[in-house]
């Protein structure tokens, strides 16, 4: 089992505690999964204080023994139950805290008010925006693990026509194509910030599923089996003529990545491959604005203006309820990760971003055509990690 390095969780520490003794934060709380695990390289239940000055303390509930044996800090001790932290805490040579960060954005109210009820001198303060511009900026070691993510896709789209049949369901060539993620490594799930947001291997839409109102926060639709878990695949079967759009997310030591690609069942309409054709142009004019210094909405406002600028037959960026003006994300540990490329994020890109870039282009009632790439942002320009044949692939 690869553990995570101590050079990580120590220069991941440092930058968190450049934040707290900035902005006069004592301790930040750590209880998430996600950052559970950047932080300190398990993801045990309980309760990880990072100081602002010193060593982390983990108190864990459930399992102990599992955290000493993954966790990348020597204290990490029994927390019975959470109305015990503070006592541990002061224990621990922590003293009292008068000004606590919190994952805000996740945190539920809950958990938010026993705190409170805990620590009633503390001032608690939102340190989830700080912790989500650390973990934006990936180290050579994360950068690793998310191309080691992206092979996984890779190598499943060279996979994917023996799985396209005539007649097929969507959810027939989804299993194939998990069961076959799987076998080659993959976690098996994909972690997201948003409250609500849940997402299996990703869409896999066929003709107009891929048009199908959803309230994933993305341009791709799709149907599901039914309405309780609605973002798997569904019994439409695949028929020739319709494109099919495969959003996959790989997945590798926590760490996802993200990338699509359109396939199809014989021939498509002639303006179904134009609107392709174009989001290859597109895209293309995206690659040549990836480099250091340039404003993420700038990226989505030039890529909406060339649109704008062609004949485009289709609908960019999502049909009817499902319409978002964004062009791409960042990705790491969760789907959703900064920066997002998106009107008012004025956020520059940076040495070490990692990004989901995912122009389509969709037809009411008959489907979407596209391409999503995952890039490496360098000092230079870019490295594109899904470097796969991006013109529509027939079957």
């Amino acid at each position: 089992m690869d553990l995570l390095p101590s050079s990580e969780a120590k220069n991941r520490l440092r930058q968190m505690q450049a934040w707290m003794q900035e902005t006069c934060v004592d301790a930040v709380f750590i209880l998430q999964n996600a950052d559970l695990y950047y932080f300190s390289g398990t993801i045990q239940r309980g309760l990880l204080c990072l100081p602002s000055h010193g060593q982390p303390v983990y108190l864990v509930n459930k399992s102990l023994s599992r955290a000493r044996s993954e966790a990348a800090w020597d204290a990490v001790v029994a927390m019975p139950k959470l109305e015990d932290s503070r006592n541990i805490l002061e224990a621990e040579g922590m003293g009292r805290l008068r000004r606590v960060g919190l994952e805000i954005d996740v945190l539920p109210a809950a958990l938010y008010f026993r705190f409170a009820r805990m620590f009633p001198e503390a001032q608690f303060v939102d340190a989830s925006g700080a912790i989500r511009k650390i973990r934006m900026i990936k180290s050579s070691y994360e950068a690793g693990q998310i191309k080691n993510a992206a092979q996984m896709i890779l190598e499943a789209w060279r996979q994917l026509p023996n799985w396209i049949r005539p007649g097929s369901t969507e959810l027939e060539a989804l299993a194939h194509m998990e069961h076959y993620l799987r076998l080659h490594g993959h976690q098996g799930i994909q972690r997201m910030r948003g409250f609500n947001y849940e997402v299996s291997y990703g869409a896999f839409s066929a003709g107009a599923n891929a048009c199908f109102p959803t309230s994933f926060p993305g341009s791709t639709g799709f149907l599901g089996l039914y309405p309780a878990i609605s973002n798997t695949g569904s019994e439409r079967s695949l028929m020739p003529g319709e494109p099919l759009l495969v959003d996959i997310c790989g997945g590798y030591g926590g760490y996802l990545a993200d990338a699509a690609r359109t396939f199809a069942l014989g021939g498509l309409a002639p303006d179904l491959l134009k609107a392709h054709e174009q989001v290859l142009a597109l895209n293309r004019e995206i690659e040549s604005m990836l480099k250091p210094g340039v404003a993420c909405n700038a990226i989505c406002e030039h890529a909406f203006h060339y649109i704008e600028g062609v004949d485009c037959p289709g609908s960019f960026m999502g049909a009817g309820d499902n319409y978002l003006r964004y062009v791409g994300h960042g990705v790491g540990l969760e789907l959703d990760e900064l920066p997002v490329l998106a009107p008012g994020t004025d956020m520059k890109l940076e040495p070490g971003m990692t990004l989901a870039m995912e122009p389509k282009i969709f037809f009411p009632e008959r489907g979407g055509v596209g391409i999503e790439n995952m890039y490496l942002i360098t000092e230079s320009g870019f490295e594109k990690l899904t470097p796969y044949r991006e013109e529509i692939i027939f079957v």
